[in-house]
């Protein structure tokens, strides 16, 4: 890409343009990327405004800084030197004096500045009235351009950095840059243009001219009708100071002057000033083509330039990703951190109360900041991005909310819906997140989950926080909810904190050390008589203990075991006793083991006095009377002998038998008496079975327990003076449990004590004490659990207080930064019409619109054609050209020298050729000619990453087709009014041939409404030349010298 070598930017238009055009990063990488033989650019900026040097710096530092960064990155990227972009800066009043108005026009300074510039002295053409009578330049020489032309000429006499810097050391081309309507760059251009082509006679110079809105005011009009009208003389003098003459509308901005409100204009000229750079870049790149200017007739010198670009807003969308990346990482920084200080605050409360009892009355604060939180969540969905890159997330929220507030219309149950929805899954998407658009879409959709999710929790401790009965807790809580503030800082209201517990917890030691006092008094009354209560004990203790003896004997007999050893010797016996066939095995069968069981038992009842001789009786008899009825029974049972059977008398055995069964009865009858065994009757078999239970043993112990636990009783009762039914259950439950006979004679104590001791005033004292105490314990705990939880919780507030402010801050940002939206189809623009993508997601990773595949999609190149279309177009409307005729013809001829170049500028520019074809557009609009010969079109392959650029060139205009110049109100009405005008001289205005005496202007202009007038531009050039100089255009002396010489002369030499 091919760009001057030099750039001299001078005043605010020439400024701001150039500004942009050094920040560009494509216009850096063009220069600055390495190469064998690099390029090189120095831009020399010319200012009269002292107020605005500083803010000058300060962006040519941030240009400088920013080229360097981008130097450093190409370096590492491309072998070869880089190239170079040199910034000098000029403020003409800097290294100057300027003390008062002699300065400029006293005696001793004009001969200095006259000498300086190589000029006579007489002709110095500055006057008091020119000047501001304190040589105020804080915004500069203020409309008039003969002052800045004389502070030039002081500058360029005086301070050596002028003089070095005004200097072209070779060959190249250069670009001027002022507005024609203001006092420096219009008052300064034409005598810079003479020096620089003095020291490089071939440069090449094009002058981009800014022209002002013909409503900004009469001295702006004055000032261009003058400088146009001396562009024109120089042209029709052949004096070739420029190569062309590029003059840039401003119109469509609405820029009223520096007089006017710059801010309802600002965004429309910093569009002019972004495509105003395509303009120059296209411009300067047309070069490899034939010179389509270079026929351009002297007496129509002018060019216009229309500056358009297209811009996909894919940055914007990716800058606008980036920035809202940043928005939802502080808005999780402040989600986490909230949810830090909400888990603090719920175990607080869970622990300090009851969460039964934590059903409180919301204030109409609570509900507005619940309120305000809610519309946050709907304002982060509404964001212009989100929604023109059709989110999931947001399709989701925004449907749960509206869904929401059909249900309710109170903001809790509002909340409670909302947070029913998200429990149930209505907002979940596919595990693996593919049905989100990008990584943003999935980080947005988390974001407002948990920022619901939050809101759910906020209001669920609201209610809880309102039913705290404590003013400084609510409050603590209140401010680590960040509820309210205050305007307290935090180590005033720890120490409040502090305060509050000390005052707890000394009031809770004073109860304490008061409970303790009273504790001490109570047992002093009781020490006092315990006299009374030991004599009482001893006597009940000397009538009771042995009786509790006895009672301890009786429970210690272990009349079970007892019992079933004895019931099983009785068997064993039974059983052997029954099984002896003989009488020798029935005299082998041993009672031994009853007997020793038995002694053993009446050995233990005999201990504890009970006498079971009748037991031992019943048994010993029981033994031998079974042991004899056995006897009997085999005798009874012998067998009969052979004599015995037949002899017809008894016999002896006969006998004997009948005997054994009367002994038989007998036994069995005693047995039955005894109760300890039962026999069967006589017969040939015997039956034996026991009858004793051993229950009776149980019984008699239970018995004789029972009768002890009465007289326990029964004398612990006469013992006392009152009655007491529960003292005396639990002696008896104490007794029933084993307890010792210490722990019953303390109990009895006890008993006695409440007797004997009065202590109920002191009771009940202790009694109150013991309850403040309570309250005060609680309160201590409550106060220093707050302490801890204001500790523990005071650094997440802080951090959710600076990641909410950060949010916050972001997001003002955010919406005050956004130069376009990025979605803008239907907004309105200037010179820069932005457009998105028609699939805009598939283009999130590319670098430029040169390596996507945008214009694979035919829609794509469709759209883009439109736009182009759309564009060009401008150069019919007024406002963009400048010009009254598009077309001019008369009756027999038609004007032919109105040339239509349009300079396409695109990383792209392979892609798109061929929709870049804009001819159609101006056919019929323009007269291009039977062979389109006054059209020209030419790509240029560079630009910004997503920009298509147009630089739209109209060649061939007269001074009187410019539509600013010739309206009502225009420049030569402007210049008139001022002329007339008493205020000041009217060559304050003006600038060449100042220096020599005179002036020159137009002194009027044709109408090319008129058919004579517009024949006058249908003549051969040289007529039109001539009849230009002669009858419409005066020079004007204003001084002798001027008026001596016969033809004005240059006189801006350098000194030489």
């Amino acid at each position: 890409m091919n760009l001057p070598s030099r750039i001299f930017a001078i005043g605010g238009a020439g400024k701001a343009i150039t500004y942009e055009l050094l920040k560009a990063d494509w216009v850096q990488e063009a220069i600055l990327r390495p190469r064998p033989n690099p390029e090189t650019l120095t831009v020399t900026v010319i200012d009269t405004a002292e107020e605005e040097e500083n803010r000058d710096l300060e962006r040519i530092k941030e240009i400088e800084q920013q080229i360097q960064e981008t130097k450093d990155r190409l370096r590492s990227e491309h072998t070869g030197r880089p190239g170079e972009i040199t910034i000098e800066y000029l403020p003409l009043t800097r290294n100057i004096q300027l003390h008062d108005q002699n300065d400029l026009i006293g005696e001793e300074a004009v001969p200095r500045i006259a000498s300086g510039v190589g000029m006579e002295e007489e002709n110095w053409w500055l006057q008091p009235e020119f000047i501001n009578e304190n040589l105020d330049f804080a915004t500069g020489v203020v409309r008039k351009r003969g002052l800045g032309k004389g502070l030039y000429y002081k500058a360029y006499a005086e301070d050596d950095d002028v003089r070095t810097a005004i200097d072209l050391p070779g060959r190249g081309k250069v670009a001027v840059i002022a507005g024609l309507g203001g006092g420096s760059g219009s008052g300064i251009f034409i005598d810079l243009v003479k020096h620089l082509k003095r020291t490089q006679r071939t440069a090449e110079i094009t002058l981009f001219g800014v022209l002002p809105n013909d409503d900004e005011g009469d001295a702006e009009n004055a000032n261009a009708h003058a400088a146009l009208s001396e562009l024109e003389y120089l042209s029709l003098q052949d004096e070739d100071l420029f190569k062309d003459r590029i003059l840039i509308p401003i119109d469509p901005t609405g820029f009223g002057g520096k007089k006017a409100n710059i801010l309802q204009s600002s965004d429309a000229l910093l569009e002019f000033d972004r495509a105003a750079i395509y303009l120059i870049a296209t411009y300067y790149n047309m070069m490899d083509m034939e010179d389509p200017f270079a026929d351009t007739p002297s007496y129509a010198p002018f060019i216009i330039g229309i500056p358009q670009v297209l811009r996909y807003n894919v940055d914007a969308i990716q800058d606008a990703k980036t920035v809202t990346k940043d928005i939802l990482n502080a808005k999780q920084d402040a989600l986490e951190a909230e949810a830090d200080i909400y888990a603090g605050v719920d175990r607080f409360l869970s622990r300090e109360w009851s969460p039964d009892g934590m059903n409180g009355e919301l204030h109409d604060s609570d509900r507005t900041d619940l309120e305000t939180r809610l519309n946050n969540v709907k304002s982060l969905l509404d964001l212009d991005l989100f929604t023109e890159l059709d989110y999931e997330s947001v399709s989701i929220y925004r449907e749960i909310v509206s869904e929401a507030e059909m249900e309710a219309e109170d903001i809790v149950e509002l909340i409670e819906v909302i947070g029913g929805s998200i429990r149930a899954g209505t907002a979940e998407v596919s595990s693996d997140g593919e049905q989100f658009v990008d990584s943003i879409d999935k980080q947005l959709g988390d974001v407002i989950r948990d920022e619901l999710n939050r809101l759910a929790h906020r209001k669920d401790l609201l209610v809880r926080l309102r039913a705290v009965d404590d003013n400084r807790v609510e409050s603590t809580i209140s401010y680590l909810l960040a509820l309210e503030d205050e305007g307290i800082n935090a180590g005033v209201r720890l120490n409040q904190l502090e305060a509050k517990l000390e005052e707890a917890t000394e009031r809770r030691d004073r109860l304490q050390s008061d409970l303790e006092d009273a504790d001490e008094e109570l047992e002093e009354r009781r020490r006092s008589q315990q006299d009374e209560v030991d004599r009482r004990v001893d006597e009940w203790e000397r009538s009771v203990q042995p009786i509790y003896e006895e009672y301890e004997d009786c429970r210690s007999i272990d009349a079970e075991r007892l019992g079933d050893e004895l019931e099983m010797a009785l068997e064993t016996y039974g059983r052997e006793v029954k099984n002896a066939e003989t009488e020798d095995q029935l005299e082998a069968v041993s009672d031994g083991q009853v007997r020793s069981t038995l002694n053993e038992l009446s050995e233990e009842f005999d201990r504890v006095g009970i006498n079971v001789s009748d037991t031992e009786r019943r048994i010993n008899a029981s033994l031998a009377d079974l042991s004899d009825a056995k006897q009997a029974f085999l005798q009874m049972n012998q067998d009969e002998g052979t004599l015995e059977s037949i002899l017809p008398w008894d016999t002896s055995g006969e006998e004997e038998r009948k005997q054994a069964q009367k002994n038989y009865r007998m036994k069995r009858n005693q047995l039955d008496d005894n109760e300890v065994f039962t026999i069967s009757r006589a017969g040939d078999s015997l039956s034996i079975e026991l009858e004793y239970s051993v229950g009776s043993l149980q019984r008699t112990i239970e018995e004789e327990l029972e009768d002890r636990r009465r007289d326990i009783v029964t004398e612990t009762r006469a013992e006392l003076e009152t009655d007491s039914p529960r003292a005396l259950e639990e002696i008896e439950r104490q007794l029933d449990s084993g307890a010792s006979f210490s722990e019953i004679a303390r109990e009895f104590e006890e008993l006695i004590k409440d007797e004997v001791v009065e202590t109920d005033d002191i009771e009940r004292r202790r009694d109150e004490l013991r309850s403040e105490l309570d309250d005060a314990e609680h309160k201590a705990e409550l106060y220093e659990g707050t302490v801890s939880l204001f500790e523990e919780l005071n650094g997440p507030r802080d951090a959710f207080i600076n990641s909410q402010n950060r949010y916050r801050n972001l997001r003002e940002n955010y919406n005050e930064s956004r130069e376009t939206s990025v979605s803008t189809e239907d907004e309105q623009y200037h010179y820069v019409k932005t457009v998105k993508p028609h699939d805009i997601l598939q283009l999130r990773d590319d670098a430029d619109i040169a390596e996507s595949k945008l214009f694979d999609d035919e829609t794509e190149k469709q759209r883009l054609r439109g736009s182009l279309e759309e564009l060009a177009k401008n150069a019919h409307n007024p406002k963009y050209t400048g010009i009254r005729k598009r077309r001019i013809s008369g009756d027999r001829s038609r004007y032919n020298d109105m040339n239509i170049v349009v300079g396409v500028m695109s990383r792209a520019i392979n892609q798109i050729g061929d929709v870049a074809d804009l001819k159609p557009v101006f056919q019929g609009a323009y007269n291009l000619g039977a062979g389109s010969e006054n059209f020209a079109s030419f790509p240029v392959e560079a630009g910004g990453s997503w920009d298509i650029g147009l630089g739209i060139f109209i060649d061939g205009i007269f001074l009187d087709n410019l539509r600013a110049e010739v309206e009502a109100d225009g420049y030569q009405t402007g210049y008139q009014a001022k002329e007339a005008s008493d205020d000041t001289d009217i060559l304050v205005h003006h600038t060449h041939g100042l220096d020599e005496g005179y002036y020159v202007r137009r002194n009027d202009v044709l109408n090319l409404e008129n058919p004579n007038d517009t024949q006058f531009f249908l003549r051969d050039e040289g007529e039109i030349k001539r009849d230009l100089l002669e009858k419409h255009i005066d020079d004007v002396s204003f001084t002798d010298a001027a008026e001596e010489t016969d033809a004005p002369s240059e006189t801006l030499d350098g000194g030489e």
